[in-house]
């Protein structure tokens, strides 16, 4: 999900916007679906390389045909690119963790970004949270804990992959918050995608370097050989990327952050439909009172504080978990 900009200029269509994001989510859920499910025929690196290009090209041709690639400079080029490269280390940790975990679960960890967020804008940016938010807090841990049981001697450490994304996700958050307010989100998007390509292409030498590696596994495989159905599947992610960056920056320049925020979580429900579809994961009662937990912590940590409540309070969250996580 690609962090969007907290700042709307524009505003007066919330329902717009609530559709704009609705649709990016429900495209991000199935394009992550999508990956888990690609995860023996190709590798990581090799996934992450080629959707990303093929996203950098089709925006960069929209936008050259309808208003110039100098809308996609970046402003403070220096906090983009840091903002890239910890959104860059989101994907990566989430998609390697995708082939090991439930996708709902998985999507539960990633959505504690709010959560993370809200602690972070309390230790780095030194915004008050108020009770709500530390609230909030408390709730998604403890939902965190319930969902992964981790006294189970079954519980595996990849767990940590999705939790270390939703962090690096919160972490853009903030450099989005506090250094790129004033970027265009399609120079966001694209400086994501030229990150996106170059992280690629370093997990791809780094595992080349490192010696033979095993064959279909989807994190260790240097570069399985493609065929036309493949390439095709990949520019089809491609595009749905691209489509998703759109959809978020549409969004959010229609509707207040607030309330596109509260809809951006629907992804929670998505991701729950296509692992019941796709994967046959229904949640355990265990899971699924942990995962509620966590929607319950995610929505109340972003939503904008009451009018009593004094400070400066960060909105929004992923991702995305940027979002976007697109």
């Amino acid at each position: 999900m690609e962090w969007k900009s907290p700042v709307s200029p524009t505003a007066g269509h919330p329902t717009l916007g609530i559709l704009s994001i609705t649709g990016a989510v429900f495209l991000l859920s199935l394009s992550d679906a999508l990956v888990k499910v690609a995860g023996d025929h190709v590798g990581l690196g090799q996934l992450v390389l080629i959707r990303s290009a093929f996203a950098a090209i089709l925006i960069a041709g929209a936008v050259a045909a309808t208003s110039g690639l100098d809308r996609l400079r970046p402003v403070r080029p220096g906090w983009v690119w840091l903002r890239s490269l910890c959104l860059t280390g989101m994907w990566l940790c989430y998609y390697a963790a995708l082939p090991a975990m439930s996708f709902a679960l998985a999507a539960a960890c990633y959505y504690t970004a709010p959560i993370w967020m809200a602690v972070l804008s309390r230790l780095v940016l030194k915004e008050p949270l108020g009770r709500r938010r530390w609230s909030a807090v408390a709730i998604g841990l403890a939902g965190v804990l319930i969902a992964i049981n981790p006294g189970a001697e079954t519980v595996s450490p990849v767990v940590a992959l999705p939790l270390a994304a939703a962090f690096l996700y919160a972490l853009a958050g903030i450099i989005t918050w506090s250094r790129c307010r004033e970027e265009s989100a399609l120079a966001m998007a694209q400086t994501l995608n030229a990150s996106l390509i170059v992280g690629g292409a370093l997990a791809i030498s780094v595992l080349a370097l490192a010696g033979p590696m095993p064959e279909k596994n989807f994190v260790l495989t240097v570069w399985p050989p493609l065929g036309l159905d493949d390439w095709l599947f990949i520019a089809a992610l491609g595009v749905l990327l691209a489509a998703i960056e759109i959809a978020v920056a549409i969004a959010y320049r229609l509707g207040p952050p607030d309330i596109i925020g509260v809809f951006d979580n629907t992804y929670l429900l998505f991701a729950a439909l296509w692992g019941a579809l796709l994967f046959a994961d229904i949640p355990s009662v265990r899971e699924g009172s942990g995962m509620a937990l966590i929607a319950a912590g995610a929505l109340m940590a972003s939503r904008r504080p009451p009018a009593k409540e004094k400070g400066r309070c960060l909105e929004g969250h992923r991702p995305r978990p940027n979002a976007g996580r697109g």
